[in-house]
């Protein structure tokens, strides 16, 4: 075939081509002797063929070059273009008007047949099938998308009719689908087809109608896919969900139904069935819902239902059912209408077996009436607070990326009192308005500031501890009431999280102790007391040792005022030697005088004086006041102290009078060995961050099993002499410094082992 737009060698080859073959035509036709209409007729059949192979104006210059020929060679007179030339016009003329005509018509089918080539060779790189059937269903057209599909080649396919080749199974009656082409041109659906190995497929299929210019039918163009794997998918997708929607039903104990208004006609999920407790294969109906209704809901619901049935709107309601058996079932029904058609309504709804929730429903009221009486009536001081306000606050300083909210409160003196100001009290029970002093509970509501006022500092100490994530609290502190008292107690709260139904609010406790406390500071002043008197007991057996350690600085005195005597009588009087010699004189002067300070005090039983100490500074002081028991005695002492122990807040004459009973104790105890034997060690250090640890343990025959538990209690002694006060009152002492004392044979040496604690300096005592 040649090129559509053809190239300057190929007009030179074909008008070459052309020219010779008109010339060779000439020839044989002169010499042939053939009249000029059959001449005329080979010129215009080599013009036809000439005019495929080239444009419209080859084939007009090819005819204009006819009938010279034709006028020169075959007219009368012949080789000349003069003479019979009108005469024979019209017959010139015709052939030209022929020859544009034919060619005209012949490149015109020639472009159509093309067109026709080209779109068929496009329909064949489709993957969709595509197959032509005239007015009486016969293939006249199969592409290679048909042949790969169906497995019949266009020679096979071509010729038969579709419904013999496929075998469909339509969705509609045939009849219809005619209707549908006539009515609309086209149709579309999916159909059921055979392939040539017998497997079935399942296709897309889309029909046009193709129509002549007087409206009659030519054909049908036909196009097909293959939704066979995606209908098999959605199938087992549509199957899945079935599935999970009947397992989500069964987990969550919920059926489905819908109800047809008009027909009466009632669908039912698996899960309804095993609600009502019938077989699956039952077909449900409004007789079998009332059969299971419990008798005292029937009245309701039949009148839902026939409410329903005539108003034709939602509903939603809760009744029991009574199973066989006596059982009972309660469940929640709710339903929608839905208008399908006009005129035709259909309600579809769901139920669900609500017994569980119920019962838990009911267990919980019973549990919270419980919790009512409990709260109402238990004999401690319990109150709510509506805490969402200061949680809502909290977020001010979070938001800032806060991390110690104490600090923030100290830059911000307004937020402690905003917050005791949004917090309010807003349930109380029948101790607290008691305690409190309110006349009834009204009173007791409102802002929590003013129960804070005797103590201020436990509102920062809460708002620290909510801050940090504490969802409970406990502290003694005390609170001003509203009749004008201070009570002291133990106060606490517990918050709710988020996740609970009380989440926001704060339960609040206080158990008061102002009794106790009183009772306590009283047992207090009567162990001071004997204290004292354990203390005056004590100077008669130290009597000796602070006469030696007074008589130690005096004797140094005058031992070097005697030599400073010395050094001024001389000739030339060494003053730089009297100097530090006198320099001496005033720090034992000092000494002594310290020592006389303690010992009153310890007679005098003043008031403790807190302040900061390090331990080990108030254990060698201790040793001091022992030192000449200790040489009488034969006893080593061993100190060992952990370095860089923090300091502690006390009164030193009290530490200092627990040391000395602990060492005098191990001292007198270990009387019973060897005096080689007998060793005593005194160590410390730290148990905790903010805790100090001391123990003395001696290398005596310890102390008794069945004495372990009462040493502490008061007149309890092991000693013949003894009064029985001495580590009673160490213990209070301890105590009353926020410390614990313990005994135990566990000593390193062997014997008993005294071990007592103590806070540092950065707690309160």
């Amino acid at each position: 075939m040649w090129p559509a737009e053809p190239t300057p060698y190929h007009l030179v080859t074909l008008w070459l081509a052309g020219g010779l073959a008109i010339g060779l035509l000439t020839y044989a036709s002169f010499v042939l002797d053939l009249d000029v209409t059959t001449t005329a007729l080979a010129y215009l059949t080599i013009i036809v063929l000439l005019s495929l192979m080239d444009s419209f104006i080859s084939a007009a210059i090819f005819s204009l070059i006819a009938i010279g020929c034709l006028d020169y060679f075959f007219i009368e007179p012949r080789f000349s273009f003069e003479g019979s030339f009108r005469r024979h016009l019209a017959m010139l003329f015709a052939f030209l008007v022929a020859s544009f005509l034919v060619t005209g018509v012949v490149r015109q089918l020639r472009s159509t047949k093309l067109t026709h080539r080209d779109q068929a060779r496009v329909l064949d790189l489709t993957h969709d099938t595509i197959y032509i059937r005239d007015k009486n269903d016969v293939i006249t057209y199969w592409n290679r998308g048909a042949e790969t599909l169906y497995g019949w080649s266009k020679e096979e396919a071509v010729g038969k009719t579709s419904f013999e080749l496929l075998q469909p199974v339509l969705p509609v009656p045939y009849e219809e689908i005619i209707r549908t082409l006539d009515r609309e041109g086209r149709w579309e659906g999916v159909v059921v087809q055979t392939k040539r190995d017998g497997s079935k497929i399942s296709v897309s299929s889309r029909c046009i109608l193709s129509r002549d210019e007087s409206g009659g039918k030519l054909g049908t163009f036909i196009t097909n896919t293959d939704i066979t794997a995606r209908l098999h998918a959605e199938d087992a997708l549509r199957r899945v969900q079935a599935t999970y929607l009947a397992e989500a039903q069964r987990l969550s104990s919920t059926g489905s139904f819908g109800w047809g208004i008009k027909s009466g006609e009632i669908f039912w999920s698996q899960q309804m069935f095993r609600i009502f407790e019938y077989e699956p294969d039952t077909p449900p109906t409004i007789p079998m819902v009332l059969a299971r209704v419990h008798p005292e809901d029937r009245r309701i619901v039949e009148e839902v239902i026939k409410r329903a049935a005539e108003e034709r709107q939602a509903y939603n309601f809760e009744h029991r059912l009574l199973m066989p058996g006596g059982r009972v079932k309660h469940v929640h029904v709710v339903a929608q209408p839905r208008e399908l058609e006009p005129g035709h309504v259909q309600f579809m709804g769901a139920v669900t077996d609500i017994t569980d929730r119920t019962q838990a429903y009911a267990a919980l009221e019973k549990s919270e009436q419980r919790y009512r009486y409990l709260f109402r009536d238990i004999p401690i001081a319990l109150w709510r607070n509506d805490s969402l306000p200061t949680m809502a606050l909290l977020d001010e300083p979070r938001r800032l990326g806060v991390t110690d909210l104490g600090r923030y409160m100290d830059e911000n003196p307004d937020f402690l009192r905003r917050a005791m100001d949004v917090t309010r009290v807003v349930e109380a029970n029948r101790h607290a308005v008691r305690l409190f002093g309110a006349r009834d509970e009204a009173e007791m509501l409102g802002p929590v500031e003013r129960f804070w006022r005797a103590s201020p500092q436990i509102g920062r100490k809460l708002l620290e501890a909510r801050y940090a994530g504490q969802y409970s609290f406990e502290t003694e502190t005390r609170f001003a009431t509203l009749d004008g008292r201070v009570i002291e107690g133990v106060f606490f709260y517990i918050s709710f999280p988020l996740e609970f139904r009380l989440a926001g609010e704060t339960l609040c406790g206080f158990v008061d102790s102002t009794d106790r406390i009183r009772a306590q500071e009283t047992l207090q002043r009567v162990q001071a007391e004997f204290a004292h008197a354990a203390r005056i007991s004590m100077l008669g057996e130290l009597a000796a040792s602070i006469a030696h350690e007074i008589n130690q600085p005096l004797t140094a005195i005058t031992t070097f005022g005697q030599a400073s005597l010395r050094w001024l009588d001389r000739a030339e009087p060494n003053v730089a030697e009297v100097r530090q010699l006198t320099g001496r004189m005033v720090g034992d002067a000092r000494r002594a005088a310290d020592i006389i300070v303690r010992i009153r005090k310890m007679i005098a039983g003043q008031a403790p004086e807190k302040m900061p100490l390090s331990l080990a500074d108030v254990i060698r002081e201790s040793l001091v006041f022992l030192e000449h028991e200790i040489r009488t005695r034969k006893v080593s002492v061993f100190l060992d102290f952990a370095p860089d122990l923090p300091q502690l807040r006390g009164d030193r004459t009290q530490l200092q009078q627990v040391i000395v009973n602990l060492m005098v104790n191990a001292m007198q105890i270990m009387m019973t060995v060897d005096s080689e034997r007998r060793g005593m060690v005194i160590r410390t250090a730290l148990q905790a961050p903010e805790l100090l640890i001391c123990s003395v343990e001696d290398s005596g025959p310890g102390v008794k099993s069945e004495h372990l538990d009462h040493l502490f209690e008061s007149f309890f002694t092991t000693k013949e002499s003894g009064m029985g006060m001495g580590l009673s009152v160490s213990r209070s002492i301890i105590e009353a410094h926020g410390g614990s004392i313990s005994a135990d044979n566990k000593s390193a040496l062997g014997g008993a082992r005294f071990c007592f604690t103590l806070p540092t300096a950065g707690l309160e005592g």
